[in-house]
């Protein structure tokens, strides 16, 4: 009687097991085809192919920017950091030139400790193949200066950090929305903007990461916008 309970049990585990298995594998390819037709509808590429920690990619063009976005799972990680990125080459520049992040981060990460802190990090990260654009963001804290314009309520939880180069007047009230106003999640939660989004604009182009970002569709195409919008901006900057 012990060994048929312990049998029974073990058959419930099992079974409810390969049920969650089943439902989990169903629900992302539901996720996977809504994403398709969404991105099709905008004229959108998609890529639902999973490499390494990619999950999945978006790629677009619109007035002759190119770009593409992609879903870091950070998958295998004890503690997943995941990640949407958006990135385009049809803007760059000689060096960093331009980091777009929440106020707080920008004092602790220009601050003295703060560049102490990435400089250390860099070198761990360039001794395990990696870690440029710390080493770079470092030396560009050291002559990059705040713009001071914006809303107070922009200047308020976002710093705009650029070279001495690096031209003015750009920064419009459409990307001031756009970096402040992101959707609300499908459960209502705020997406707390100011912590999670940082902007750089390099030698290998202009890139937006967001972390933690919500998978919603609205905010995919949010990103989107926010990136069409900056590269639009910053590429008339050569024509000036």
């Amino acid at each position: 009687m012990q060994a048929f309970v312990v049998l029974a049990s073990f058959a419930v585990i099992v079974g409810s097991s390969s049920w969650l298995i089943v439902a989990s594998r169903r629900h992302q390819k539901e996720q996977d085809f809504e994403r398709k037709v969404q991105a099709r509808k905008l004229g959108w590429v998609y890529d639902g192919i999973r490499e390494r920690k990619i999950d999945y990619r978006f790629a677009g063009t619109a007035d002759g920017i190119e770009w593409s976005m992609e879903y870091d799972s950070d998958r295998g990680e004890k503690s997943p950091t995941p990640k949407a990125y958006w990135q385009s080459a049809n803007v760059r520049a000689p060096q960093l030139s331009l980091v777009i992040i929440g106020r707080k981060r920008y004092l602790i990460e220009s601050g003295t400790v703060g560049r102490v802190v990435i400089g250390v990090v860099t070198g761990i990260t360039q001794a395990m193949g990696g870690g440029e654009g710390q080493a770079d963001k470092t030396q560009f804290y050291e002559a990059a200066s705040t713009l001071a314009e914006g809303s107070v309520t922009f200047r308020e939880r976002y710093a705009v950090a650029v070279a001495t180069d690096m031209p003015r007047g750009w920064l419009d009230e459409e990307l001031q929305s756009l970096l402040l106003n992101w959707p609300k999640s499908r459960r209502g939660a705020s997406y707390r903007c100011d912590e999670k989004i940082e902007v750089t604009l390099g030698p290998g182009g202009l890139r937006i990461i967001a972390q933690q970002m919500p998978e919603d569709f609205a905010f995919w195409n949010h990103l989107a916008r926010l990136g069409h919008a900056l590269a639009r901006q910053l590429g008339q900057l050569a024509d000036r």
